[in-house]
């Protein structure tokens, strides 16, 4: 997860990572707080990134998830890229 607003890792940097993992076809989900820095502030925020961190690691070493439900209530969160890589991402954020 990415804060928009990150001194230490701006968010130009970030989207270069992004884009050079795409050039070379590696898979990669980009999800990007345009309300935090470094660090997420909000519990909001901590919880969607949580759900959606449970839900890659169930599929990288194949374990179990709660489905992400309602996790967003409230979240800045925004998946410019990827969201199809992660389990039930792209039909949670389609709302």
């Amino acid at each position: 997860g990415q804060g928009a607003n990150d001194p230490r890792v701006p968010q130009a940097e970030a989207d270069q990572i992004v884009q050079a993992m795409q050039e070379r076809g590696i898979p990669v989900t980009y999800v990007l707080y345009p309300d935090e820095g470094h660090g997420f502030a909000r519990p909001e925020n901590n919880l969607s990134f949580f759900a959606i961190t449970e839900a890659f690691l169930s599929e990288c070493l194949g374990g179990w998830y709660e489905p992400i439900g309602d996790d967003f209530k409230g979240s800045s969160i925004t998946v410019p890229v990827g969201a199809e890589e992660v389990p039930g991402l792209t039909e949670t954020l389609a709302g």
